[in-house]
């Protein structure tokens, strides 16, 4: 009887362990848990990648589309962020080359007799070759003396030798056209360019203007200078002459 008891309760073991088995889930694949895991991340930083394309976060933008595409090339989501990630990037360096451009010009304000001058410079985009001399383009608002156009030279002097009653300037690499030019008779190494109101409204339109000018101990130079920037509403005053 005990023997027989011992038969049955094996036998039950042997079912109760075989139903268990067949109720257990398959093994996981691993290659194919870690693809699901990677969509998964790349489908949550592809959302994040959208938004910021939504809101014109460009920068943003491009960086999480360069994140996606290395890290899970071959994603759903990585196919879908190459249909746009050259706009993206595009987008994003025309934004960072906008603010290099406006960082180059300086703005400035004093007071003066009768009101308040307003001055923005910009530097040549190359360094002159004469030891720590800077030329710069500058246009100024004067509550006497109107506005003005000048090229302004730190430790140098301009060469008028062969006359600077005329420059020749290019605005964004059109032929050079001859504008007059006048040497303040108080001495100050600045050439003034007499059609102000001509030079600023064609520059506002150029990205690029290139002014040729001659430099005691250097000759011969092409100033050129990256005037994309330039923001007009720093120069609220209304020219006087």
């Amino acid at each position: 009887m005990a023997h027989k008891s011992a038969i049955l309760t094996a036998a039950f073991a042997i079912a109760l362990a075989a139903c268990s088995s067949s109720n257990a889930p398959p093994p996981v694949d691993p290659t194919v848990a870690a693809k699901t895991a990677a969509e998964a991340a790349a489908a949550k930083e592809a959302a994040l990648y959208e938004q910021m394309r939504q809101s014109g976060s460009w920068d943003i933008a491009t960086s999480l589309g360069n994140e996606i595409l290395g890290k899970y090339p071959g994603t759903q989501a990585a196919t879908q962020v190459q249909k746009t990630i050259e706009a993206t990037r595009e987008k994003s360096a025309a934004i960072a080359d906008s603010h290099r451009l406006a960082g180059l010009w300086a703005y400035t304000t004093s007071a003066e007799d009768g009101g308040t001058q307003y001055a923005a410079a910009i530097a040549t985009k190359e360094a002159l070759k004469l030891p720590n001399a800077r030329l710069r383009l500058v246009l100024r608002q004067h509550p006497k003396w109107g506005q003005s156009v000048y090229l302004l030279l730190d430790n140098a002097t301009f060469d008028c030798k062969g006359g600077c009653a005329t420059l020749p300037v290019s605005f964004d690499g059109a032929a050079p056209q001859r504008m007059k030019a006048t040497i303040p008779p108080t001495g100050e190494p600045a050439l003034f360019i007499d059609d102000d109101k001509g030079f600023i409204a064609k520059l506002e339109k150029a990205k690029t203007i290139a002014i040729g000018v001659n430099l005691k101990g250097a000759g011969a130079f092409e100033a050129e200078f990256e005037v994309g920037g330039f923001d007009p509403a720093r120069l609220p005053a209304k020219p006087k002459k």
